[in-house]
């Protein structure tokens, strides 16, 4: 009779995954994952313009836990909702469609659900995380940034920090020390596609070039996510030069920031 068991157990392991607590501000968690207000943050680069910088510089604010990079985990998810795009589009027109007893219209409002769950998932966030989020360079920056436009339809009260560097020599000169040639060109595309989203989206994204990088920029961005009971006194540097930091399995935890209530 165990196979009996399996459709309860299997349900409530269900409820129990949407029901997951992140004691994250603002969502609740009986409400629509799209309807969730989930605090989070992304960090959008090019790689070589300051990204894990500003990665450890938000992990300095209490109750943030931002992931590094997670193996191009949403670029895979949004190329699957790329190719399912496709193909609802290239059959829905024909018999064959309806043949299989398909719907005419796909639930998004479930499909979105469901990416956010996977996202949440895949980085695992402590459960006293407050506002949680990641880091990735590789961006659909051809396309426009439509890997990171669906994130925040996903994720519908999140916002992106878009790390750049107006200065594209310097970052062409560093990605070919450390990964091997890179067209300059490219990187002027990035960098628009990270301007243009701004344009669009001036309230939900802050532009961060490298080189403003300082403690009174920094205290600007805890100004823009909301965080102005806090206030950094220094800057880390990450990555200098062409290196990289690699003690990442450590406690990496600074004094630099000071928050009312916190001392």
């Amino acid at each position: 009779r165990l196979w009996l068991c399996f459709p309860v157990a299997l349900a409530e392991l269900d409820v129990l995954l949407l029901q997951k607590e992140l004691r994250l501000d603002r969502s609740v968690s009986n409400e629509p994952c799209e309807e969730r207000c989930v605090p989070a943050v992304w960090v959008v680069s090019a790689g070589r313009s300051g990204s894990t910088t500003l990665l450890e510089m938000l992990n300095q604010i209490p109750g943030y836990e931002i992931m590094g990079e997670n193996q191009g985990m949403w670029g895979s998810l949004f190329d699957l909702a790329e190719q399912r795009k496709k193909m609802v589009k290239k059959y829905e027109a024909s018999a064959e469609y309806l043949m299989y007893r398909q719907s005419e219209q796909r639930n998004m409002s479930q499909l979105r659900c469901a990416f956010q769950l996977r996202v949440l998932g895949e980085i695992n966030p402590d459960s006293n995380a407050e506002v949680v989020g990641f880091k990735e360079i590789r961006w659909d920056f051809e396309r426009g940034l439509g890997d990171l436009k669906l994130l925040m339809e996903v994720f519908p009260c999140s916002m992106a920090l878009l790390s750049y560097r107006r200065n594209l020599k310097a970052e062409a000169q560093s990605r070919h020390e450390s990964l091997g040639a890179f067209p300059e060109s490219n990187l002027r595309r990035d960098n628009e596609a990270m301007l243009g989203l701004h344009r669009a989206m001036p309230k939900r994204t802050f532009l961060m070039a490298v080189e403003d990088f300082s403690v009174a920029f920094f205290n600007q961005m805890l100004d823009f996510l909301g965080k102005k009971d806090c206030r950094y006194t220094d800057v880390l540097h990450d990555n200098a030069g062409s290196s990289y930091t690699h003690d990442w399995f450590g406690t990496r935890s600074f004094d630099i920031i000071k928050c009312k209530g916190k001392e």
